[in-house]
């Protein structure tokens, strides 16, 4: 069995994730994937995301940054008010380094992502995603969310929108496990 660590990312973590998205973005360009193309900007949103206390690494046993999410409110961008009134947490920036995929952890890391969504109240666990990126959509469908509708914005790509219940756990016999240092160390899934 595999285990990870997953904790709050800090400001010493900056580079780290920078780098995770550097690494997704010449992932996506050798896929023939046009996606994240935006190296500089990319860099501006995870410090951002990081600052505002939004984002939680993935670590392997050795202490090695190998992945990245952030949960927080909607985009205004894509979401109504009315939307964004229902109680839900929204995933950005999903990124596991290329190495550590096919193990199961996205898909632990997205019942612990729901499983935060219920810790904070919420009913959904929402994402945006680039609109035109057919295997992603195809990812996150097979992992039990919803497509909801397509939205465009004149300067940003994203506008998928997809949700899925909180209370969803998918990954249940997963040979991946987390240890939560944000809730004290704590295996999840619980045993």
């Amino acid at each position: 069995m595999t285990t990870y660590h997953v904790r709050a990312a800090g400001e010493e973590d900056v580079d780290a994730v920078v780098g995770l998205r550097r690494h997704a973005e010449d992932w996506l360009r050798s896929a023939g994937i046009e996606q994240w193309t935006r190296s500089d900007y990319g860099a501006r949103v995870v410090k951002g995301w990081i600052g505002a206390g939004s984002t939680f690494v993935v670590e392997t046993e050795d202490n090695e940054i190998i992945g990245s999410l952030s949960l927080d409110a909607g985009d205004p961008t894509f979401w109504t008010e009315e939307e964004m009134r229902a109680p839900a947490l929204y995933l950005y920036k999903f990124i596991i380094r290329s190495d550590h995929r096919g193990a199961g952890l996205g898909d632990v890391l997205l019942d612990w992502s729901c499983y935060r969504t219920e810790m904070a109240g919420g009913l959904w666990l929402r994402l945006d995603c680039w609109r035109d990126n057919t295997g992603l959509h195809k990812y996150y469908l097979d992992r039990g969310f919803q497509y909801l509708t397509t939205r465009t914005d004149p300067v940003r790509m994203s506008g998928a929108l997809f949700e899925r219940p909180a209370e969803l756990r998918l990954a249940t016999n997963c040979p991946t496990k987390l240890i939560d240092y944000t809730l004290g160390g704590e295996p999840f899934p619980p045993r």
